[in-house]
């Protein structure tokens, strides 16, 4: 049977109870406002976030992950929430819907794959199938490849998946209005994000699908018919595109002592 985590479902169980996680030693300060650094070596993500005035803490969500997906690994979820709003929503009796937050989800990347295709495969995770506009498939941050994308549902959300190294990161804000301050303070928290070396000092070894790789390319490319496109797939894992591969190593952040 198919293992699932419903991030929904969690969010919902969390009304009753959080566990704030934040490590952050140092504090920056940009014109009125006060930022602090998060930062998990074990996942190799660091990113700042508001702290003043009005700021956000964040709680980490991992002890709620439950069941999973075949085939994902969920290693790490966590929420950054405006810490009025939070202690408006932990003493409020009965039922309500939850403010806009910012939550962080990291996956091993088991297949490998770039930040696109990873997108279009785990559509439970990027819900891409929400779709509101284009998805810009050639962004980057941190110095990694990066899809970036909005989506619909009970909010709208700003969605940035990366992928670097051994992992996944799905970052995801939701909001009201497009000017809102929390849409703004998770872009901000997008352009700060750093990948810093794991705990060991060694980044995870990897390795490539080529045929995988060769008909993710496809997704960039288009052809008369399927006929040629096989065609391509074929000659790219014989080794005639070298192109692609170099792509896929450069989106992915690898160098050759890493493959």
């Amino acid at each position: 049977m198919k293992k699932i985590i419903w991030l929904g479902v969690v969010v919902v169980v969390l009304v009753g109870g959080y566990f704030l996680y934040s490590n952050s030693v140092n504090t920056d300060t940009e014109g009125n406002n006060q930022y602090s650094v998060f930062s998990d070596p074990e996942t190799e993500i660091q990113f700042e976030y508001k702290t003043e005035p009005d700021g956000y803490v964040v709680d980490d969500l991992t002890a709620f992950i439950g069941e999973q997906q075949e085939g994902t690994e969920v290693l790490k979820v966590y929420r950054v929430i405006n810490a009025r709003e939070k202690i408006e929503l932990e003493t409020s009796e009965g039922g309500r819907e939850g403010p806009p937050v910012i939550t962080v989800m990291v996956f091993n990347n088991l297949k490998n794959q770039s930040a696109s295709l990873w997108v279009d495969e785990f559509t439970m995770f990027s819900n891409v199938h929400l779709l509101i506009g284009d998805v810009e498939r050639d962004a980057v941050v941190g110095g990694a490849n990066a899809v970036r994308y909005r989506t619909d549902g009970l909010y709208q959300n700003e969605n940035v998946v990366v992928a670097s190294g051994g992992y996944i990161y799905v970052f995801s804000g939701a909001f009201l209005e497009e000017n809102s301050t929390i849409h703004n303070d998770f872009r901000t928290l997008v352009d700060s994000v750093e990948f810093i070396p794991n705990v060991d000092g060694e980044t995870p070894q990897a390795k490539i699908n080529i045929r995988e790789v060769c008909e993710g390319a496809l997704i960039y490319m288009t052809f008369p018919s399927s006929v040629e496109a096989d065609a391509f797939v074929e000659a790219c894992v014989e080794g005639l595109h070298p192109e692609v591969i170099e792509r896929y190593i450069e989106d992915l952040g690898l160098d050759g002592s890493q493959i």
